[in-house]
């Protein structure tokens, strides 16, 4: 539904933004995004820096600027219930515009900057930016679903508040959250759209995610001639497939799934390979890439073990991605 008219501490966040860009495989299944064209104002981050999570959050800190610090105990909880006229969004969430802005809108996986408080469904200051001389910096993907579907749709300057029942933030939840229903007051000031580049220089769109579960490919996975599923997890703006002779770079996680347990077997694998020499069925997959692309493969019991020894004959999930 669309919206009319706090210092979320870099421990909650940093883990996101270092899976996202450190590892170039974002770690979500997610159908192939639309392509979109970078801002004016991208905060540039190259898979193969150094360390592209303190890029990725240096470019968006940039933005805050100094400002008077709130006492902790002069900070008032907002209502705790939901005034009649609030709008429903996804999950539940209950919301109100307090000010419409006019600026930029964030994409799932920006930084933005904000100033916010968290309150719990008590009326206790859970967190809160106030207190500190400066606003918030963090990555929009680090959010549950439902919170980041609404934030999307605020532009700069707007100022909301959000009333989130917690089973609105399941398995999203950060350990260092109340396990409460809460309260949110937030105000958006400024976004830095985030630019992710394959170690060749294509630019890709990432996407928000999670770790791979036990359930398998959701229903809208793509499939090879051979029954290969697979899901897209970035998606490089230039499209170019493969030829036969082209020397392909990849990099990628490894999973098996014992029971309903899945189970972490090899991570950051750096390898090479052509479309003629890819082991299993591999091939099926790499010649629909293009440089810059990220999947998740889902390989049946005994297909895995031609590409990642250690998985045997247990079912296999594999994140890759491809340069070439």
């Amino acid at each position: 539904m669309p919206l009319s008219a706090g210092r979320r501490s870099a421990r909650f966040t940093s883990w996101w933004v270092v899976v996202l860009l450190g590892a170039a495989t974002a770690l979500g299944a997610c159908s192939k995004p639309a392509k979109k064209k970078p801002a004016s104002e991208n905060a540039s981050a190259t898979a193969a820096a150094a360390n592209p999570a303190q890029t990725a959050i240096a470019s968006a800190a940039a933005a805050p600027t100094a400002r008077a610090a709130v006492a902790r105990d002069t900070l008032q909880p907002p209502p705790l219930s939901a005034p009649a006229d609030a709008q429903v969004g996804p999950g539940g969430v209950r919301y109100q515009l307090l000010r419409a802005g006019t600026g930029d809108t964030p994409n799932a996986v920006d930084s933005i900057v904000v100033d916010f408080s968290m309150w719990t469904a008590d009326g206790q200051l859970a967190f809160s930016s106030y207190p500190e001389a400066e606003p918030a910096v963090f990555s929009v993907s680090t959010l549950a679903p439902n919170l980041r579907s609404l934030l999307t749709q605020l532009k700069v300057g707007s100022q909301v508040r959000f009333w989130v029942p917690r089973n609105a933030l399941a398995g999203w939840k950060p350990q260092e959250w109340p396990d409460s229903d809460l309260v949110f007051e937030l105000e958006l000031s400024r976004v830095a759209h985030l630019v992710v580049r394959d170690s060749s220089g294509n630019a890709i769109v990432p996407v928000p995610g999670k770790a791979p579960d036990a359930a398998g490919p959701p229903k809208d996975a793509e499939t090879t001639p051979s029954g290969l599923r697979y899901v897209y997890l970035a998606h490089a703006e230039r499209q170019a497939l493969p030829t036969a002779q082209d020397h392909l770079d990849m990099l990628a996680t490894a999973y098996v799934i014992d029971g309903i347990e899945v189970k972490l077997v090899n991570e950051g694998i750096k390898t090479a390979t052509t479309l003629e020499r890819a082991p299993g069925k591999l091939a099926e997959v790499l010649k629909r890439l293009s440089s810059g692309d990220r999947v998740r493969v889902w390989l049946e019991k005994g297909q895995g073990k031609a590409i990642i020894p250690e998985a045997g004959d247990r079912e296999t999930i594999l994140d890759l991605g491809v340069s070439f």
